[in-house]
């Protein structure tokens, strides 16, 4: 049977390796994403889309620290149904989607116009990048 020492510099090594190297694996990971979700909304189409309608909605988010691990922890966020078109091969095509807007604080109210990224081919998925603003 093979035994190691408590001392010994293989050992000690790998342990203070393999915790760098997966916050390094997580750190790349997490810049892919963030970079290819920058790229998608600087080169593909912007729409302007105008909220329809208004709600607040309590929803069930995963526990944050310091909260018993199975409590279920509820926040409140703010959605809404906005109008927006897209261009696809020429044809503008009309969309109504529910999204989640922000939090109550942030006062969204129907009739704003926001600026979007919807998906190429589909109506399904948008981006909401922010609010237009007034000039």
């Amino acid at each position: 049977m093979l035994h190691r020492q408590h001392n010994d510099p293989k050992l000690d090594a790998f342990r203070f390796v393999w915790p760098v190297l997966m916050v390094c694996c997580f750190a790349i990971v997490g810049a892919l994403v963030l970079g290819l979700r920058a790229w998608r909304f600087s080169n593909f189409p912007h729409s302007i889309a105008t909220i329809q309608e208004v709600w607040d909605q309590q929803v069930k988010v995963p526990g944050r620290g310091g909260e018993p691990l199975f409590e279920p922890h509820y926040e409140t966020f703010t959605f809404g149904t906005i109008l927006f078109e897209r261009q696809q091969k020429g044809i503008t095509h009309s969309c109504m989607q529910t999204v989640r807007l922000g939090r109550p604080k942030d006062k969204y109210m129907a009739g704003e116009k926001l600026d979007v990224v919807p998906a190429t081919g589909t109506c399904d998925r948008v981006d909401v990048i922010g609010r237009l603003r007034e000039r």
